[in-house]
């Protein structure tokens, strides 16, 4: 599981900060998924990000990237969906900039579920 890798690399401390604080924003209805390649972390409106080590960093990727405000400038890749935000510490300005992407993509799920359901009964 690559979960193992991640708690097992040289950025484990990190990975296990990040993740925390991904878990305590998202909030109780979060749903953790462990796979071969990465650690995805899901709401109940659907796929938040998915976290894991690189030898130089931690990586997230943001599952709806490309449709949230990157008011901060973090967020790397031209995808049609996934943003990556790198990171190498845990300081002040990335605290915010992880809690907002976390809020923005489930502003945006929730919008999107409720515009799904509006289609569905036209």
């Amino acid at each position: 599981m690559r979960f193992d890798m991640d708690m097992n690399s040289s950025y484990s401390d990190l990975f296990s900060k990040v993740r925390s604080l991904i878990m305590e924003v998202v909030g109780e209805s979060v749903k953790e998924k462990f796979t071969e390649n990465l650690t995805s972390y899901h709401c109940e409106f659907g796929g938040v990000c998915y976290l894991r080590t690189y030898p130089d960093r931690v990586h997230i990727g943001w599952f709806r990237g490309v449709q949230i405000d990157d008011k901060f400038g973090f967020l790397t890749g031209n995808g049609k969906t996934i943003r990556g935000h790198r990171l190498t510490r845990l300081d002040e300005k990335n605290v915010e900039a992880i809690k907002y992407y976390i809020n923005e993509t489930i502003s945006f799920l929730i919008e999107y579920s409720e515009l799904k359901k509006a289609t569905r009964k036209i």
